[in-house]
């Protein structure tokens, strides 16, 4: 009995550490080659972070990513997110650098952190009053956004009936973690550039891809590839239920 017992648990050990991101949605998600704690870094216009995200300011999408990969990387003690609004810019000896007033709702303790858009660190560090973002506290952050996504895979029509649900979540991907990393070419490519097919519905599953890609990597589901095309093509299976009339070119063909 004894031995059963600690099997049970050892197999609900395993199920909770399988519920947690995967490693590849982390380096996604936090800064590159994150490091302990170093209190200098960050503290001063002398050694601010490089976050990179001015460096190529022609490209949008890099920009809101490392944006927001300053603000994924770091948490307070507790876990909490930090509040990022308060910014000014200031003139160092090597140019302009962001300077953020971080305040702790709980302590009220201030931390003011330094950080360069210009340039792009090779190695980050934790500043002094901070932590890095944990795997248990990012899979609470995303529990919401994975929630949704169970239920827009259940829905019976979830083209008619989850669009909201579908692009708020896409939005958050793209502002978060960048659409870049989850568009595989050879799963995508026959569906998008089919010209017979409807273009919603081309859309529509390009969309599902995309979050069922980060629906895998927030569960830690292995091949999350092989995870995201299966359910783009039961999406499709229940779009033409539901939709027999709309014009599906030759995406039954291809993605058989």
């Amino acid at each position: 009995m004894k031995i059963c017992y600690t099997l049970i648990l050892c197999l609900i050990a395993c199920l909770t550490k399988a519920q947690l991101p995967s490693d590849t949605l982390m380096t996604y998600i936090t800064f590159e080659n994150l490091k302990g704690p170093d209190n200098a870094y960050g503290a001063s216009m002398d050694r601010p972070i490089g976050s990179g995200a001015f460096k190529n300011i022609s490209d949008r999408d890099n920009l809101k990513v490392r944006m927001a990969k300053l603000e994924n990387s770091y948490r307070w003690p507790d876990g909490s997110k930090i509040d990022f609004t308060k910014r000014n810019s200031q003139h160092s000896s090597t140019g302009i650098v962001d300077r953020y007033t971080l305040i702790n709702p709980n302590s009220k303790d201030t931390v003011f952190l330094f950080v360069d858009p210009y340039k792009t660190d090779s190695t980050f560090y934790i500043p002094k009053g901070l932590v890095a973002v944990s795997k248990e506290v990012l899979a609470k952050e995303i529990a919401v956004q994975l929630k949704s996504i169970e239920d827009i895979n259940t829905a019976k029509d979830a083209f008619s009936n989850e669009q909201e649900n579908i692009n708020k979540i896409a939005n958050y991907i793209a502002g978060n973690v960048g659409l870049v990393n989850f568009i595989d070419r050879e799963n995508l490519r026959k569906v998008m550039t089919d010209t017979q097919a409807d273009p919603e519905l081309k859309n529509y599953l390009f969309k599902l891809y995309v979050l069922n890609k980060f629906y895998a990597l927030g569960k830690n589901i292995a091949n999350t590839k092989a995870y995201a095309l299966n359910k783009m093509k039961e999406s499709f299976v229940n779009f033409q239920k539901e939709h027999p009339d709309v014009a599906t070119g030759n995406i039954k063909i291809n993605l058989n």
